[in-house]
C-alpha cells in the first residue's frame, strides 16, 4: 500500500515531534533527580555545620525557708479574724441549710417574707419601700405603712389563678409571678394580667404584675395580652375591656433574680451589722445571686 507524499510527510513531522518531546521528558526527569541529590546533599552539609546543642545545668531551687516560715506565721495571724468570724456563725447561711434550693415554692414565700411589712424580721415596710423603686416612677411616691403580704393566694377566689405573691396597699396592688427554671403555664400571665386588673378596678387603684424570672425577660408582649383580653367574650372580662382601651401605663414588668439580690445587698449594706433582719437579707441575697 502506498501512501500519499502529503501524508507521509505529516507521519514523519509527527514522529520527530514526539520523539523530540520524549527526550526532552527524560531530560527533565535526570534534572530533577540531580536537583533532588543536590538539595539533599546541602541538607546533610548544613546539618553538619550547625553548633552543638549547649547543654544546660539545672539550677537548684532555691527556697529562703525564713522568708517562707514568716508568711505562714503572718498568714495564720490574718486568718484568725476570719476562724474567728466562722465560730460565731457569720459564715453560715442559713437558705442554703434550710434546703430552699432553686424550688419556687421554698424562695416565694422567704421574698414575700422580706415584703412583708409584718414580718417579724423587723425590717417593717423598708424592704418594700426600696423594691417599689424597681418599679415604673409612678410607683415611687407610694409609702405605704400598712398593707397585705400573702403568698400562693388567689385573688378573687379562682384556684386557677393563684398567685406566687400578692402585695395589697391602700394605694396599689402588686402580683409577683416568681420563676426559677419553670416555664411560663398556659396563658399564665394573661389571667394574672386579668385577675390585677379586675381587682384594682374595684379599689380604684395603681396595680402592676411583676414577672420575676432569671433572666428578667417577659415570655409575653403586654400588648398582646391586651389584644387577646379584648377579644375575649367572657362577661367578666368584659368589664375591663373599656380599661384596657384606655389604660397606657405599663402594666407588665419582667424583673430578674440578681435585681433582688442587688437591692438585698444594698439594703443590707447600709445597716448595722447586728440587725439580724438585714444579716438574713444579705445570706437571701447569697443564695438568689446563683439563679441562672
Amino acid at each position: 500500500m502506498e501512501l500519499a507524499i502529503p501524508e507521509f510527510f505529516n507521519q514523519l513531522t509527527n514522529f520527530f515531534n514526539d520523539w523530540k518531546r520524549i527526550e526532552q521528558q527524560q531530560q527533565e526527569v535526570v534534572q530533577e533527580k540531580n536537583s533532588f541529590e543536590q538539595r539533599l546533599n546541602l541538607f546533610f552539609k548544613e546539618w553538619g555545620d550547625l553548633p552543638p546543642i549547649e547543654e544546660i545545668v539545672e539550677q537548684p531551687l532555691f527556697v529562703d525557708s525564713v522568708a517562707l516560715e514568716n508568711f505562714f506565721h503572718n498568714f495564720k495571724i490574718a486568718a484568725e479574724p476570719i476562724q474567728s468570724a466562722k465560730k460565731q456563725g457569720f459564715a453560715l447561711n442559713v437558705w442554703k441549710a434550710a434546703g430552699l434550693g432553686t424550688k419556687e415554692v421554698r424562695n416565694s414565700p422567704v421574698l414575700k417574707w422580706f415584703l412583708d411589712c409584718r414580718g417579724d424580721h423587723g425590717q417593717e415596710n423598708e424592704i418594700l419601700l426600696m423594691f417599689l423603686k424597681l418599679l415604673p416612677s409612678r410607683f415611687h411616691q407610694y409609702q405605704p405603712a400598712n398593707y397585705s403580704a400573702r403568698d400562693e393566694c388567689c385573688p378573687l377566689g379562682n384556684l386557677e389563678n393563684r398567685v406566687d405573691i400578692e402585695i395589697d396597699a391602700p394605694e396599689f396592688l402588686l402580683f409577683i409571678e416568681v420563676k426559677i427554671y419553670a416555664n411560663e403555664g398556659v396563658d399564665q400571665l394573661k389571667r394574672y394580667y386579668r385577675e390585677a386588673m379586675l381587682k384594682a378596678k374595684n379599689a380604684s387603684k395603681d396595680w402592676a404584675v411583676i414577672y420575676l424570672t432569671n433572666t428578667g425577660h417577659l415570655s409575653t408582649n403586654e400588648q398582646d395580652i391586651k389584644a387577646a383580653l379584648l377579644n375575649d367574650d367572657n362577661e367578666i372580662t368584659k368589664l375591663i375591656h373599656e380599661n384596657l382601651r384606655n389604660d397606657e401605663q405599663d402594666r407588665l414588668i419582667g424583673m430578674s433574680w440578681l435585681t433582688i439580690s442587688k437591692l438585698l445587698y444594698q439594703y443590707a449594706n447600709r445597716k448595722d451589722a447586728n440587725n439580724r433582719g438585714a444579716w438574713l437579707a444579705k445570706q437571701f441575697a447569697d443564695h438568689i445571686k446563683t439563679f441562672n
